[in-house]
């Protein structure tokens, strides 16, 4: 982190900065990073598979999914609003104290070959709600509200009735234009 830092840079990139660090340790590094971030007035951009650090450290969330955005916005947005299915299925993963009874929720199926990607949605084979067009049709990222985005089917009738996709968008995203 220091030699990162050294030359006081406008963003630091922290890829997994906490990955394989005792619990205490990583609270520490995340403290430190809070505190530089503001003593140098730095961006963060934190790339991690941990909830639990995106939750305490991110004000903007982007959720990715086979090399492609499939969620992105405020982390109010997505932990507590989240519209893509991938999202959802993340959030229903995370073990919570409130019922330690509860049982995880894993996501099934496989993750896609990213040599060979299929037409539709990456998610569709692994998603409990995939429709027909979800196969064939890759979505384009529409707003759901301010900055909140998902490339998700699920979310076009939403986006219609809330006046931030027209008719003649769904229309031509269905078609590929």
């Amino acid at each position: 982190i220091a030699m990162a830092l050294a030359c006081e840079p406008d963003i630091l990139i922290a890829d997994e900065p906490t990955t394989a660090l005792d619990v205490t340790i990583q609270a520490q590094i995340l403290d430190l990073m809070k505190e530089l971030q503001k003593k140098l007035g730095m961006a963060i951009i934190l790339i991690t598979h941990d909830l639990g650090v995106v939750a305490e450290m991110c004000d903007d969330i982007i959720v990715m999914y086979a090399g492609q955005i499939s969620e992105r916005g405020t982390a109010d947005d997505i932990f507590y609003n989240p519209k893509h299915e991938y999202t959802k299925g993340l959030l229903k993963s995370i073990p919570t104290v409130q019922d330690v009874k509860q049982r995880l929720k894993p996501i099934g199926g496989n993750p896609v070959d990213l040599l060979n990607m299929p037409d539709g949605c990456p998610f569709a084979p692994r998603c409990d709600n995939a429709m027909k067009i979800c196969l064939s049709v890759n979505p384009v990222e529409m707003t759901i509200e301010g900055k909140h985005t998902s490339r998700c089917w699920m979310n076009v009738r939403e986006g219609i009735e809330n006046g931030t996709l027209t008719k003649k968008q769904a229309e031509e995203m269905y078609h590929g234009k």
